[in-house]
């Protein structure tokens, strides 16, 4: 009940009635991780244009996360388009632990990922990680070993064709990467686990990006393994770590979630604040150049918030459209 009764004090707080230091959570990934930094930027959003505090609750992953949103002990929480399937449901790995109370505020944007290796290493392409050392398990990410799996899948690899060596999360991937201790790694491009591991394995010429094959056999793979996701061609920049040459990598839609225990007017005006201000969100966050207004409302079989929905049919984004 501590989410219900945070939302009716910050509604009552825009009108004078109740204290300024009610705060609003959001949930995200570990620090490092590119949902943390959005975190940080939605509630400096909130608080600077709807007068909404509000500050970033790390934590290992999205399998905390949506559990607290459910239960209304978080307001809010960044988690992939796939976690809002998955769990809304109670399928795969939320299978039997259904959350029904969480509800789509909106997507922020496409989160970029792809397989890291070290660069002098001999693997070009995803078949020749075939007999490596990969990264598995991930209880602190649901989506970890589905994403992994889906990159291993493209080389017409699975798990059983690699050693599984466990981790945490794919954060803590990528740091074993730079340290040796496995050989591929699945991670998001442009993050600040890329950097590290760079410098990890400077003496072996750094990290790169397996570029993967958008063939339409893989297509097929994507629409059967992970709906909604797509590749696209990145080009080297410098905050893309990592990107060597024309890399092609792997994206999916990252949604903010809300309880739908949240009053509808406090929704509506977080989604008109984020909706209204990317100049101030891609200042204080510039994974969030990519974070595109007119795509907040994306099709997805997880209802959205009432308040949401509201705002959406105002601006002209109601039905949601197929991304």
């Amino acid at each position: 009940m501590r989410g219900i009764v945070l939302g009716i004090a910050l509604v009552l707080a825009a009108s004078g009635v109740a204290s300024a230091q009610q705060i609003v959570g959001i949930g995200t990934n570990p620090q490092g991780s590119f949902t943390y930094p959005v975190g940080a930027a939605i509630a400096k959003v909130l608080e600077e244009k709807a007068q909404i505090a509000a500050r970033v609750q790390p934590s290992a992953g999205s399998s905390t996360n949506i559990p607290m949103v459910n239960r209304a002990e978080l307001e809010l929480a960044l988690i992939t388009v796939d976690d809002a399937n998955i769990s809304y449901t109670g399928t795969e790995e939320f299978a039997g632990k259904p959350n029904p109370n969480i509800r789509l505020l909106g997507v922020m944007f496409p989160l970029p990922v792809g397989m890291l290796v070290i660069n002098n290493s001999p693997y070009k392409k995803i078949a020749d990680l075939k007999g490596t050392r990969i990264p598995s398990e991930f209880p602190g990410q649901t989506t970890g070993k589905k994403l992994t799996s889906l990159m291993l899948a493209y080389g017409g690899l699975s798990y059983a064709d690699v050693h599984a060596v466990p981790a945490t999360n794919l954060f803590k991937g990528a740091e074993m990467l730079g340290q040796g201790k496995v050989d591929g790694a699945m991670i998001g491009v442009g993050s600040a686990q890329v950097q590290q591991a760079n410098l990890d394995a400077q003496s072996k010429g750094g990290v790169r990006f397996i570029s993967l094959d958008d063939t339409p056999q893989n297509k097929a793979l994507t629409r059967k393994l992970y709906p909604g996701g797509y590749m696209e061609l990145f080009e080297p920049a410098p905050q893309l770590v990592g990107v060597l040459g024309p890399t092609r990598v792997f994206l999916f839609s990252e949604f903010l979630i809300a309880s739908a225990k949240l009053p509808d007017e406090l929704v509506y005006r977080m989604t008109k604040a984020i909706y209204e201000n990317k100049p101030s969100l891609v200042e204080a966050s510039p994974p969030l150049r990519r974070f595109n207004p007119k795509f907040m409302a994306e099709a997805n079989p997880v209802p959205y918030h009432p308040g949401a929905e509201k705002f959406y049919r105002e601006v002209g984004l109601w039905p949601p459209k197929e991304r």
